[in-house]
């Protein structure tokens, strides 16, 4: 005779099994009836090979369809071939981003530079290496436009007809149509200035203001910029001095925030004004980025931070560093305090494109969400940032594994969502 709430005997069944526990007047604890009720089902199996081969393409497609999560789309990417296609397109539509090779080096050297090619805009680029600049086009040729060595940056501006070049330290300009032209040689090269490491582009917006361009000279000890305007006067293009401008620190890069405001980072990193020397254009001023007075700066001061890129964004600024990077007003007060991205791997070039952030590391490059402070996505594999974009422009960069100029492209979906 059975007693009462017992639980059944799986000896008749041919089971055997463990007593269920139960209290001392035999009655099974309440508790125990609780908790196994909330225990979850066990997991089905997979269903036989049999039947998954019966499924029509259609059905598993409209499965995967509704999955809206990327592991689940990785592992229907490893079930089988009939499966990859759908997934893979899948995973491409849910990225923010994707690298696209273009054309891959034949000359002497590795590509340091490139800039897309305004005569061929279906892919094709202009690129410097250590051995000259050249054109690479998808069909695979590499014609070399202009002999020259050390090759480290490049900027087209296609309605001044102008090349901007730095090489062996050497600023200086090109006509772009003589570049294209296939026939350029050095008698043809406008040398401007010697010892410049670094030069950075405004490319002006309202009508009838030219475009200005900075190069920077650097040594141990401090920095000199020039700042140049582009003049355009009978179809000539030529460079004017509008000033110059020295920073008794020493200065590795600039870069312009506005027509009138430029931001030098200092090789000295985050102890000295926070990294960054803020350049007036108008007054010949010069100040730190961030307030000195602003308690929040503190906790960074100990990290050992390289300064890298200063972004305007709105009426903000985004400050990134090699391991972080953060919002900071006009006063260069923290803005936004609870929005900050910190990179995975320390960074050495950054890309803006709106509302996302490329940080370059060591071995892939983070998307980030400059509005949410999260890590959207990952391309995983070294590379290095070959230009340095505006809005809206195209973003380049060298695979560092097979040497391509690879173009990072967007997805409309992604940037408008």
């Amino acid at each position: 005779m059975h007693l009462p709430f017992a639980s059944p005997s799986k000896k008749a069944h041919g089971h055997s099994a463990s007593p269920e526990p139960t209290n001392q007047s035999g009655y099974m604890n309440k508790w125990n009836l609780l908790r196994q009720s909330m225990r979850p089902p066990p997991a089905l199996p997979p269903l036989p090979k049999a039947i998954t081969d019966q499924l029509s393409t259609e059905i598993y497609e409209l499965i995967m369809d509704h999955l809206d999560d990327k592991p689940s789309l990785l592992a229907c990417n490893l079930v089988g071939r009939a499966w990859a296609p759908r997934s893979r397109c899948l995973l491409l539509e849910r990225m923010v981003c994707h690298p696209a090779p273009l054309v891959a080096h034949g000359g002497f050297g590795t590509i340091t530079c490139a800039a897309p090619d305004p005569f061929h805009k279906d892919g094709g680029v202009i690129y410097g290496a250590k051995d000259g600049i050249y054109r690479g086009t998808k069909d695979g040729s590499r014609p070399r436009l202009l002999s020259i060595k050390d090759v480290s940056q490049i900027e087209i501006l296609v309605n001044e007809n102008l090349v901007i070049c730095l090489a062996g330290g050497s600023f200086m300009t090109i006509s772009l149509s003589v570049l294209n032209s296939g026939t350029c040689q050095e008698m043809h090269l406008n040398r401007i200035s010697k010892h410049v490491s670094c030069f950075t582009v405004h490319r002006s917006t309202a009508a009838g203001e030219s475009h200005r361009i900075c190069a920077l000279k650097s040594s141990a000890l401090s920095g000199t910029l020039k700042v140049y305007d582009v003049v355009v006067n009978n179809q000539v293009t030529t460079l004017v001095p509008a000033s110059e401008l020295y920073i008794p620190l020493e200065t590795f890069s600039v870069r312009f925030l506005s027509r009138i405001r430029l931001v030098a980072a200092i090789k000295k990193g985050f102890a000295v004004q926070g990294g960054f020397e803020m350049v007036d254009l108008v007054t010949a001023e010069t100040q730190g980025l961030l307030d000195p007075d602003d308690p929040s700066h503190v906790e960074f001061a100990l990290k050992k931070l390289r300064p890298m890129a200063v972004f305007r964004v709105d009426t903000v600024f985004l400050v990134c560093y090699d391991k972080l990077a953060f919002y900071i007003d006009r006063r260069g007060n923290r803005t936004r305090p609870n929005l900050m991205m910190r990179w995975t791997q320390p960074a050495n070039a950054f890309a803006l494109r709106e509302p996302y952030i490329l940080a370059f590391c060591n071995l892939r490059v983070e998307v980030w969400n400059i509005e949410t402070g999260t890590m959207a996505q990952t391309i995983q594999g070294p590379f290095y940032l070959l230009n340095a974009p505006d809005s809206g422009e195209k973003v380049l960069g060298l695979s560092l594994s097979s040497g391509e100029v690879t173009e990072i492209i967007f997805h409309d979906h992604a940037l408008h969502s």
